[in-house]
């Protein structure tokens, strides 16, 4: 019976983990945004008013086809760049200090790693979403 009592809790547990797993992270990630978020003029970068979004990506990697299809489901324009294809992609990348993919430019700020809060952060203080 004890066996059987321990193996439910853990059960429980494991599943209550689980579920708060995933959106507890996106509650944590909510709560520290906008200090993900680098301030800076990315101008020189190719972001502009035409042009306020750039991805420097490459073609296996998961986060970045996350961030893509993040953008894509709505409808928000943006300009994507593999590091591994593109010379200058990767001097840009190398320049803005990039370790991580993928490295995200929204007008005037810098976003490392797919972080959904912090790209909504930026997209709608620059009315893009």
């Amino acid at each position: 019976m004890n066996i059987i009592k321990y193996l439910v809790i853990f059960a429980l547990a494991l599943g209550l983990g689980w579920l708060g797993g995933g959106y507890g992270m996106q509650a944590i990630q909510s709560l520290f945004a906008s200090q993900q978020i680098e301030k800076g003029d990315y101008s020189s970068y190719g972001v502009n008013s035409t042009t306020p979004i750039k991805i420097y990506t490459t073609q296996w990697c998961p986060f970045c086809k996350k961030t893509a299809q993040y953008l894509e489901q709505r409808n928000i324009a943006f300009v994507k760049v593999d590091i591994e294809q593109d010379a200058e992609a990767l001097k840009e990348f190398e320049a803005l200090g990039g370790e991580v993919l993928p490295l995200i430019l929204v007008s005037d700020g810098l976003i490392r790693g797919f972080n959904q809060a912090a790209l909504e952060t930026q997209l709608k203080s620059h009315q893009l979403l």
